[in-house]
């Protein structure tokens, strides 16, 4: 492509025109001139994408022009040979005349390659469908969900964890360019992680100690907003029962600093089936929560960790969104989910799906196939030691999709992508309403 600036024209400018002003930018008449006006909204956009301010379109400046979205819900696509509204239709989920209709002026009979059009991410589905990235798994499961893009409502990387003095450090991998740039250009909500590392006592610091409840919401606040993140996910687990108001009272503050910035509150929470649990769950008000933020996700697995058994039986999963329907909305409830498994032995290790298929292959043990409970089997090791591995599979998976469809929670997220069985994805797509 040519550099476009101030004085250029022809077909092109007006591409670039029109671009700026379905993102909002004003240039006037979209007219193939690139004047003064086109010149202050190139440069406004390059400066609120943290691009070189020349008022110059060039390589850079055009693909970030058309690798971020228009709109919620809007998906671009660049025509290659052989694409029709049809084959389109197909491929994303809708129909003909939805493409239509957030294209007007394009004639479906005479698409261009390289043409650039909008797609809706309508599929018609009431839930939505997240998932969380975890830093050392960010490029395989971000394979994932370049491939799934079509299904997938918000990710939440694991970027930064909370240090003793409120600041946000950075996992490795945090503020990935591509994995921004990405979700940005599939409509899909980038909604990032700050975790505790299972830490009570550095987050009780935080929560009585004004200073750094202060400089913590401070530093959550111009981060969201220098990389226009669409929110901030909290994720402080292990809290202490004496810090479960305090921490309601600091995710209101924390809300009411974003919300003039249109930001949006999600929470990660333990789960439990009543008021009074103890646990790890015991500093997690779910009715203070839920009044505080946008999302509450229940991390609805690990039922099982020091001994053998299920990662998420399906009546502990009834019993746990039994009480959290019953004291937060539903509407702001998604239902965290696993994709993973773990093999018990002298001591308790993750495992994905396909790790737990190749050691039942290997042992020849028989999987026991439980959709209420998860699949299952046993084995003994070279070293004489019994083993018993359960995980999650897609027969497991649709009776999560069924309760969540059941109870019409807000929607799913998984832990994690990349670790799963593929087929969960075809399930989610044709089984999640």
């Amino acid at each position: 492509m040519r550099l476009l600036r101030r004085g250029s024209r022809g077909p092109d400018v007006a591409e670039v025109q029109r671009r700026l002003s379905e993102l909002g930018y004003v240039v006037g008449p979209i007219d193939g001139i690139f004047g003064i006006r086109t010149e202050a909204a190139v440069l406004q956009f390059q400066r609120d994408r943290g691009l070189v301010p020349d008022g110059i379109v060039g390589p850079l400046t055009y693909n970030a022009l058309f690798q971020t979205s228009p709109q919620p819900g809007v998906i671009l696509h660049r025509i290659v040979a052989g694409d029709t509204f049809y084959k389109l239709a197909l491929n994303y989920g809708v129909t003909v005349e939805q493409i239509m209709a957030v294209n007007p002026g394009v004639d479906p009979n005479n698409l261009q390659i390289g043409q650039v059009i909008r797609i809706p991410r309508g599929t018609g589905k009431r839930h939505t469908f997240s998932a969380w990235i975890p830093y050392w798994t960010q490029q395989t499961s971000m394979e994932v969900v370049r491939e799934h893009a079509q299904l997938i409502t918000t990710i939440s990387p694991f970027w930064y964890e909370l240090s003793p003095t409120g600041e946000l450090l950075s996992f490795p991998n945090a503020e990935d360019a591509s994995v921004i740039q990405f979700a940005n250009s599939q409509g899909i909500e980038i909604i990032p992680l700050i975790t505790n590392n299972f830490d009570p006592q550095l987050v009780s610091n935080m929560l009585n100690k004004p200073n750094i409840r202060q400089r913590h919401i401070t530093e959550i606040v111009n981060k969201v907003r220098s990389m226009n993140y669409d929110g901030i996910e909290i994720d402080y687990e292990n809290l202490l029962a004496s810090d479960a108001q305090p921490f309601v009272q600091f995710l209101r503050e924390l809300k009411n600093s974003l919300s003039p910035f249109n930001k949006k509150l999600y929470v990660a929470i333990q789960a439990k089936t009543g008021p009074t649990q103890s646990g790890g769950s015991a500093g997690h008000d779910y009715p203070g929560i839920g009044s505080a933020v946008d999302v509450v996700r229940l991390m609805i697995y690990d039922y099982s960790w020091d001994y053998p058994g299920p990662i998420a039986p399906a009546s502990w999963v009834r019993q746990v969104l039994d009480y959290a329907v019953s004291v937060i909305p539903r509407s702001k409830i998604e239902a965290g989910l696993p994709t993973y498994g773990y093999d018990w032995g002298v001591s308790r290790r993750g495992v994905t799906y396909v790790q737990a298929i190749s050691l039942a292959q290997q042992y020849g043990a028989q999987i026991i196939q439980d959709s209420q409970r998860g699949p299952h089997f046993s084995y003994v090791d070279s070293s004489g030691i019994n083993h018993e591995v359960w995980f999650t599979n897609a027969v497991n998976f649709a009776t999560f999709v069924d309760i969540v469809n059941q109870y019409n929670v807000k929607g799913i997220a998984i832990w994690y992508p990349g670790g799963d069985d593929p087929q969960i994805y075809t399930l989610i797509q044709n089984r999640l309403e």
